[in-house]
């Protein structure tokens, strides 16, 4: 699920130094997703919903890039406090977003699609996904996909890696992807255009301000070469979740593919 959208409301102060414009603006006590998917102390919410997802795959070589971000967070003398972890198992590129249950992030959910129970877009998903069938491999939008990391994304609401099509061609293939899928799902978020793919390793529990930022950009510089790489995706998975540390699948959309995923 996605952990690079931040809220803020209102602007308080702006400063001016030498060509940079600094914009100070009102922020609530957490980043995004706390206490909704995880409590201030970082204990695991309910927080329901289902989605299309491609888990990173067990060998593709992003993996270690990966565990090497995780255990420097988590092992980090003064950052470690700022974060929740996400099992490794639970790495994934998330394709497009269904629905969830508590809706904590406001432009993800679409005007026009009415408020129901979360069960009932799940059966209705299942049977408008699974009907895709073959139709993905014939339209061109079939595995593997083929992707490259951009680097890391803001860190405002999470850890992770901003990733995009690893040719300009394969990233439009991925966004006829994500309108494929909408179309099937019956729905846009509103921000379906400019969504940025991503993998997130962790959640943020607090701000990150200051010294502490410092050191969190100093720790991204030196694991950037370790995962500034090219890697394959399998076959999208429609799965459901209770929380952000466990997604099991349902099924697969198409035909089944790609390499074994945790």
């Amino acid at each position: 699920m996605t952990a690079t959208t931040a809220t803020t409301t209102t602007t308080t102060t702006t400063t001016t130094t030498l060509s940079e414009t600094a914009v100070t603006l009102a922020r609530s006590p957490y980043p995004d997703g706390v206490p909704v998917k995880f409590s201030p102390d970082g204990l695991v919410q309910r927080y329901p919903g289902n989605t299309t997802i491609c888990h990173i795959p067990l060998d593709s070589p992003l993996i270690s890039g990966l565990r090497a971000i995780h255990d420097a967070l988590g092992s980090h003398q003064t950052l470690a406090r700022f974060f929740r972890l996400v099992p490794p198992e639970t790495w994934h590129m998330t394709v497009l977003d269904g629905v969830r249950e508590i809706e904590c992030e406001g432009d993800m959910w679409p005007e026009d699609l009415e408020k129901r129970p979360l069960d009932e877009y799940t059966v209705e998903f299942s049977k408008t996904l699974g009907q895709l069938g073959d139709q993905l491999q014939s339209e061109g939008l079939a595995p593997p996909y083929k992707m490259r990391v951009r680097g890391f994304d803001p860190a405002v609401v999470g850890v992770g890696l901003e990733i995009e099509g690893a040719t300009d061609e394969e990233e439009k293939r991925m966004r006829r992807l994500r309108d494929r899928l909408a179309d099937a799902m019956g729905f846009r978020a509103p921000r379906h255009d400019t969504y940025i793919f991503h993998v997130t390793v962790a959640y943020l529990l607090r701000h990150v301000d200051g010294d502490d930022r410092l050191a969190l950009n100093k720790t991204f510089a030196e694991l950037l070469p370790k995962v500034k790489m090219e890697f394959d995706l399998g076959a999208v998975e429609f799965c459901v979740f209770q929380d952000m540390c466990a997604y099991p699948r349902l099924f697969y959309l198409g035909r089944e593919g790609g390499g074994k995923s945790a």
